[in-house]
């Protein structure tokens, strides 16, 4: 049950909630426990917006192997860099704490990457890949 191989190929979707319960309640109480040490709250809180500063790179990768943006919209990345640079703009303006300035400004990076990624692959079109269907993508629901 626990080969990391198949580890997000569900075979149940309650199997599927049941890991994401066990995961939230052990979190929540390590969390709980070390509540009082500011080292834990702080490092939690950087992972929480570095995660999120890092959503957009499986993006940038996936378009980097295929060699191709088809299907992304030009408007849609606008406004993910847009919306990413008024928020880091405003834990600037408004001092939030560096973790805040230092993850907006690398989604802001990976933002801009994606742009750049949109338009050479539209102007500079790469020579057709033949997008393989993943395994479990086949299975029905």
């Amino acid at each position: 049950d626990f080969d990391l191989n198949y580890f997000w190929h569900w075979s149940k979707f309650t199997d599927y909630v049941q890991c994401v319960l066990t995961f939230t309640g052990v979190t929540g109480y390590i969390t709980y426990l070390w509540l009082d040490s500011s080292l834990f709250v702080e490092t939690l809180g950087f992972l929480a917006v570095f995660t999120e500063a890092m959503l957009g790179v499986p993006q940038l990768y996936r378009n980097y192997q295929n060699r191709s943006t088809e299907g992304m919209s030009i408007k849609m990345v606008l406004m993910w860099t847009s919306g990413d640079t008024f928020k880091t703009v405003y834990f600037i303006l408004n001092q939030a704490p560096f973790q805040f300035s230092i993850c907006g400004l690398l989604q802001v990076f990976v933002d801009i990457a994606i742009l750049l990624q949109v338009y050479l692959y539209s102007h500079y079109p790469q020579k057709p890949v033949s997008h393989t269907a993943h395994p479990a993508s086949a299975k029905a629901l």
